[in-house]
C-alpha cells in the first residue's frame, strides 16, 4: 500500500484526485493539504511514501515546500502536478528534490506510471 498526500489549493481537485486513486489497488490517501506549511506539517506527522504536490498554491508554493519537506524528510517521493507544461517548472522541481513531474491535462495518461515509476526509483 502507497500512503499519498495530496498537496493542491482547490478541494474539488484534491477529492477527485483521492477518488481516483482509491478506486485503484494498493493507495491510500492520508491526508490532504492546501498549502506547502499545511503539507509540511502533515508530512511530518503522517509520514507518507508519496506526496502531490501543486506547484502554485497561496502562501508556501510547492516548489519551496518540496525543498523543505525533501530536507526534513529525504526519503519522501514528491511528484509535482502542475497545469503548466513549462521547462522552468520541471527543472525547478527536479532541483528542488521533486522525483517526477505531471500535467494536470495528462493525468489520465500519466499520473499512475509515474508513480509506480517514483517508487520503482526513478527520476521522471
Amino acid at each position: 500500500m502507497i500512503n499519498i498526500l495530496i498537496v493542491d489549493d482547490n478541494p474539488g481537485f484534491r477529492k477527485r484526485v483521492g477518488d481516483y486513486l482509491v478506486s485503484c489497488d494498493g493507495y491510500e490517501i492520508i491526508g490532504e493539504a492546501s498549502d506547502g506549511e499545511e503539507a509540511i506539517s502533515l508530512a511530518l506527522d503522517l509520514n507518507p511514501d508519496l506526496v502531490l504536490m501543486d506547484v502554485r498554491m497561496g502562501g508556501m508554493n510547492g516548489l519551496n515546500a518540496t525543498q523543505r519537506m525533501k530536507d526534513e524528510i529525504p526519503e519522501v517521493k514528491i511528484i509535482i502536478l502542475s497545469k503548466y507544461d513549462l521547462h522552468e517548472y520541471r527543472e525547478a522541481a527536479r532541483i528542488r528534490g521533486a522525483s517526477g513531474y505531471v500535467v494536470k491535462m495528462s493525468m489520465a495518461d500519466d499520473l499512475l506510471p509515474t508513480i509506480q515509476q517514483v517508487m520503482n526509483g526513478k527520476v521522471n
